[in-house]
Order: structure tokens, then sequence, then C-alpha cells
């Protein structure tokens, strides 16, 4: 393929959410090298909040209007309309098996590149799907994965590779590619800590416990309001701050309300000012059920913060020594909060996560450099 001609790039999917791949493809977007590659997007979501700064940039963003499952022939019919646009990369980003439509129709238009891309290590389902119904199917299409699926194979650690791969692709065949972000974004700033505390209300003496994450199974809120709970009863003067919107979110904020401490919780939304918000914290709790990553956790290592994060968390996500893991144990939670809770220095990590490649340009180069390869 001629160096010279704009390679372009279809990613699948993103959405409104806010969620990990999502930033992780915008990101992508922000850094990669636009002479030499162009990206258009499809979603499943019915808008993005973001399109039209996307639109300006002149991608092209195609909205799906079923999944696969629900609607085959109409899923195909779509797709296929998208594809005959000619692409020369599809980049599919998943999280668990459900088939090989999408692998299965960029092969038949003659697509060279075709990029599959774990993020996770258990299935993110829908709201009324069951969970080990789902589970079982990853399984079962795992047993059937062959390595003609694909031309690459990616994932965001060896923990997210196992679960989408298993033994059906050889180890050799497939790169990870750790999460990255824009780490001078993140870097300590007083200045910026004191703005959003006092926009917020939060006093001096307040201690601020934050968390950024859909309201989904995933990221396991109903035990860290738990935990809160109980610390509250030692420290009255915490804060929790939860940023970030989904399906378990009415549920979670009832579940506040019920233990009386709605006046202690704040639920900020998504937010586009998620490296100020974590400015105004003082420590960093993620107690997720699974994840493939954690691309929050460099965030919040980035940002200086203390960070506590459950033990299923693959061990990539330890970029510095202000990370430390635990079993889903509330009194190790309160015990590890509580210790963290008289202070300590907030560093500048930058230098060190910029040497372990976590910044966006070592990103990009890696990823461009996968994509240069037709």
């Amino acid at each position: 393929m001629n160096e010279n001609v704009k390679k372009r790039v279809l990613h699948f999917t993103i959405a409104n959410t806010g969620g990990g791949i999502t930033k992780y493809v915008l990101r992508l977007w922000k850094y990669i090298d636009r002479e030499r590659f162009h990206f258009d997007f499809v979603t499943m979501s019915k808008k993005l909040d973001f399109a039209e700064q996307l639109e300006a940039e002149g991608c092209k963003i195609y909205y799906l209007s079923t999944y696969a499952e629900d609607d085959r022939e109409q899923f195909i019919r779509e797709v296929n309309e998208i594809l005959d646009n000619g692409y020369d990369i599809v980049h599919l980003h998943t999280s668990w098996w459900r088939g090989y439509i999408l692998e299965e129709l960029a092969r038949e238009a003659g697509v060279p590149k075709i990029i599959v891309h774990s993020h996770n290590t258990d299935v993110h389902i829908k709201e009324n799907q069951s969970r080990e119904e789902a589970r079982q199917l990853h399984m079962e299409q795992r047993a059937l994965l062959k390595e003609n699926i694909a031309t690459d194979f990616l994932a965001c650690s060896p923990e997210a590779a196992d679960w989408l791969y298993g033994d059906r692709i050889s180890k050799d065949k497939i790169e990870i590619v750790p999460y990255a972000i824009e780490l001078k974004d993140y870097q300590f700033n007083y200045e910026i800590r004191k703005e959003y505390r006092d926009k917020l209300g939060i006093k001096e003496t307040d201690y601020v416990i934050g968390h950024v994450g859909r309201f989904a199974y995933q990221k396991n809120h109903e035990f860290l309001i738990d935990v809160f709970k109980e610390y509250l009863e030692i420290n009255d003067n915490a804060n929790l701050m939860l940023i970030g919107i989904g399906e378990l979110e009415e549920e979670i904020r009832n579940k506040v309300i019920q233990y009386g401490i709605e006046h202690k919780v704040m639920f900020l939304g998504k937010r586009e000012d998620v490296a100020n918000l974590m400015q105004a914290m003082d420590i960093f709790v993620f107690p997720s059920r699974f994840e493939g990553f954690g691309i929050v956790l460099i965030e919040a290592q980035a940002a200086g913060l203390k960070c506590i994060a459950s033990n299923v968390i693959p061990a990539i996500a330890k970029i510095t020594d202000n990370i430390e893991f635990l079993t889903f144990d509330k009194n190790e939670w309160v015990d590890k909060i509580k210790e963290y809770s008289n202070g300590y220095e907030r560093e500048d990590m930058s230098k060190i996560m910029e040497q372990a490649g976590f910044g966006m340009k070592s990103m990009a180069k890696k990823i461009e450099n996968i994509y240069s390869h037709i």
C-alpha cells in the first residue's frame, strides 16, 4: 500500500457514556498523525455530545440502529453500507465475544487490516441481560475463535488478552498496548484544587474520597457506599465525590438516601473536567469487580493521588507507589482510607509515567506503527 496515501481507519464502537473505550479512542484521535491517518467512528448511542467537534475535524460518525443479536439482518445491512465507503483498517474495541459478524463482514468487504482490541476482563452487559448467560456465550464463542478472524490482536493488559483470546490466539500474535493519558493535564496544581473545592463548597478541613466510573455492576458502587458509610462514623468531615452516569445511578442514589448520608455524597454526573476534579480529591478509590486496565487509575496516579483499588485490577495498572490493592473486605478499605486521612505530599508523577510509556505520544506512536503495517 502507498505510504503517501492517508489510511482510513474505522473505529467500532464509541459511546456517549464517557467510558474508558471512548476516552481511549478520542485521545488517540487527538494525538495520531493526521497527515497519515484519518478516523471515522461507529456508535450505538442515539447521539454523541461531542459529535459536532469530531465532524468539524472531518470525521464521519455512523449511528447503528440495532445490535447484531437484536436484528442480525438490519445490522449486516447497516454495517455493509458503512464498509462500502472504503476503509484500510477496521479497529474493533470490545470486552467479550458475542459472535464474529463485524470481522466477517470486514473480511468480505476486503478490508486489509482488521484489529480486535480487548479492553476488559468480563462481560459488560445491558441492564436486561443475564450476566451468567452472557459469560456462557462468551466462552462458547471464544472456543470457536480462529486466528484468521482478524489480522491483529491487541489488549490493554495481559489479563484482558487472556479473557478475550484464551489459548485460541498465540501469545506472540497478541500485542499489549496499555492505556495512556495527557499527563500534563493531571499534574497536581494547588490553585486548581482551591478553585474547584471552593466551587463545590468543600472546606479546607473536608476529606474528599473520589471515584470516577459508570454506575454499572462492574464498578461496584454499592460496596463503595457501604465503605463510605462506615468511614463516616470515624470521620464526619469526609465527603464522597462520584463522577459518572449509568443505569444503576438511581439505585445508588436510593441507597445513599436510605443511609441518610445524601448531604455527604456528591453526584457530579458525566464531566469533561475530570483532571481538575481530581485536584480537589484527597484520595481515589476504585473497587471494581473486574477491569481490563482501569484508565482512571492512570489519571489518579498522574494527579499525585493515593489510590486504593480492588485486587482484581491488572498489575500493569501499578505505575507508581501511590496505589495499593485490597480484597473486598470493608474493614480493610476503611482502615486504609483512615491511614491516608492525615495527609501526604502530592508529588509530580509525570516523569515516572512518561518514562514508563503512559504518555499519549508514546501510545500514539505504538498504534501508528501497528496501523502502518498492512
